[in-house]
């Protein structure tokens, strides 16, 4: 299972979720969908300060990221929107 998804040059482009929660989910999907077990996968952290500095020193070839709102912050806005 590859969670990268590639973007229209070819290069991976790995998801980059603010809440462990929502990477959880994301896992637990995932692994339903194309199978496995949720153990051979790990979630790595990172802070907004590492992933900013991964795309401004890194090489041109280097993964790029595709933020993930918050689950919490979408539904936050949701109910604000519907109120």
């Amino acid at each position: 299972m590859e969670i990268a998804q590639e973007n229209e040059e070819g290069k991976p482009v790995l998801p980059l979720f603010f809440e462990l929660d929502d990477a959880n989910d994301a896992v637990k999907q995932a692994v339903s969908s194309d199978g496995g077990n949720e153990k051979d996968f790990e979630v790595v952290c990172l802070n907004l300060p590492e992933a900013v500095s991964l795309l401004t020193n890194g090489a041109k070839e280097s993964t790029a990221f595709n933020f993930i709102p918050p689950t919490s912050s979408i539904k936050h806005i949701q109910d604000y929107l519907s109120s």
